[in-house]
């Protein structure tokens, strides 16, 4: 589960949709290995097509969930890698994840976003890019080159609005859930789907108040220690307990709860 709190995840460019991680398999090693092993192929292989590559996310601060975490990596492309010649670059950036969709130990593990470096926002202007997904960027690592987010500024009212948009989209993920089919999704797919719109709308929240060093992983402590008398936070701390593998966690009309405390961040949000 993406530790990038700003919207859904996705599977990897050009690759099939990554499914969800099965429990807590690995150990903090695999994290290292897989960013040592893919900045090494990303610098050999797209070193003339990208402006920078950096690791964002809770593996930055050694705050992830092992095995449930992921390992976020974000690609920014030089101008001569984008535009006419963008499908070629993209089949390049496919090439080098393929190589780690195929392997057990990483592949539910990796997960990779890629910009043109056109669709950095620049200050003062408006841009589709989420601010809310710069915070975490300026917070990143940089493994290869600069990090064109690291300067920007960011208005307060951009990053509220930027909220609640985010804790919107949660809201309609989790009012999809219900409807799905056996076909489209099983109960742990469900389940899965569940806890990360709850913690999508939970950052949404915290991001709306003022909150900006924290990931998914992390999110419990602020909503514990400072907004336990603000809004129910059960199901924060019932996703919490799931992604740590907890053996007994009552999931009593966990659904419920969970659409109640996403209708309610966007309530309170408005």
């Amino acid at each position: 589960m993406s530790e990038q709190p700003s919207g859904p995840p996705t599977g990897p460019p050009g690759g099939p949709p990554r499914g969800p991680p099965r429990g807590p398999m690995f150990m903090r090693d695999e994290y290292q290995n897989l960013i040592d092993e893919f900045t090494k192929d990303v610098k050999a292989k797209l070193k003339n097509d990208i402006e920078c590559l950096i690791l964002v996310g809770s593996v930055v601060t050694k705050e992830h969930i092992a095995g449930e975490s992921d390992c976020d990596f974000l690609i920014v492309l030089k101008e001569k890698a984008s535009g006419d010649n963008l499908e070629k670059s993209m089949v390049k950036i496919s090439e080098v994840v393929a190589k780690y969709l195929e392997d057990p130990l990483y592949s539910s593990l990796l997960d990779v976003e890629v910009l043109t470096n056109t669709e950095i926002p620049k200050d003062g202007e408006g841009t589709d890019y989420p601010w809310t997904r710069v915070l975490v960027a300026q917070m990143g690592k940089t493994l290869i080159g600069k990090n064109p987010f690291e300067k920007i500024k960011i208005k307060e009212e951009d990053i509220k609005s930027s909220a609640k948009e985010m804790a919107a989209m949660f809201l309609e993920q989790m009012m999809v859930i219900p409807k799905l089919t056996e076909e489209e999704a099983d109960e742990y797919d469900k389940l899965y789907l569940t806890v990360d719109a709850i913690l999508g709308c939970g950052c949404a929240y915290l991001y709306y108040n003022g909150e900006k060093e924290f990931y998914r992983s992390s999110a419990i402590i602020l909503f514990e220690d400072k907004y336990r008398d603000k809004i129910n936070i059960e199901p924060i701390q019932t996703s919490h307990r799931l992604r740590l593998a907890a053996k007994t966690v009552n999931t009593d009309k966990f659904t419920a709860k969970a659409t109640k405390f996403c209708k309610e961040v966007v309530k309170q949000l408005s």
